[in-house]
């Protein structure tokens, strides 16, 4: 049986082990590619954030700007969150794109984001859809619940 001082020691020197891997946030690929999404709100624009402010939520990682930023994304997570993952308009169409994180509209309170390329912009396509905003987003969320199955 391990002595009470003994089994302290080693676990505080089994802790220390794991404190770098954790610490060390430049290791983890955020989500959005490191754009922090309280950005879009705030500022309206696309901006990049730093890994010395990273935050977890719903097994993502974001990066965000400065601790304000911390301050306001953490007393309301599920706001600044992407409504998607990957390309909302090529999701409405049943597709899957991946998206550049600095094509986005907020619509609903939500975080929209889109893919573009050379020839092909999403954003663009949203916004000269034949639909509503309201029927694309709809068709958007039915086709990302039926990818994560």
């Amino acid at each position: 049986m391990l002595k009470p001082a003994l089994f302290f020691t080693l676990t505080v020197l089994l802790g220390l082990i794991s404190i770098p891997a954790l610490a060390d946030s430049t290791s983890i690929e955020p989500s959005i590619e490191g754009y922090s999404p309280v950005s879009y709100f705030t500022v309206g624009k696309a901006e990049k954030g730093h890994p010395d402010f990273a935050v977890r939520h719903k097994g993502k990682v974001y990066f965000l700007t400065s601790a304000e930023q911390v301050e306001i994304y953490n007393q309301n997570p599920d706001k600044y969150r992407p409504r998607h993952d990957i390309c909302s308009y090529s999701l409405a169409l049943g597709q899957k794109s991946q998206l550049d994180p600095t094509n986005f509209k907020i619509v609903a309170d939500t975080l929209l984001l889109f893919h573009k390329s050379e020839g092909v912009d999403g954003l663009q396509k949203w916004n000269n859809s034949e639909l509503s905003e309201q029927e694309l987003l709809e068709r958007a969320d039915k086709q990302f619940i039926l990818l994560q199955f």
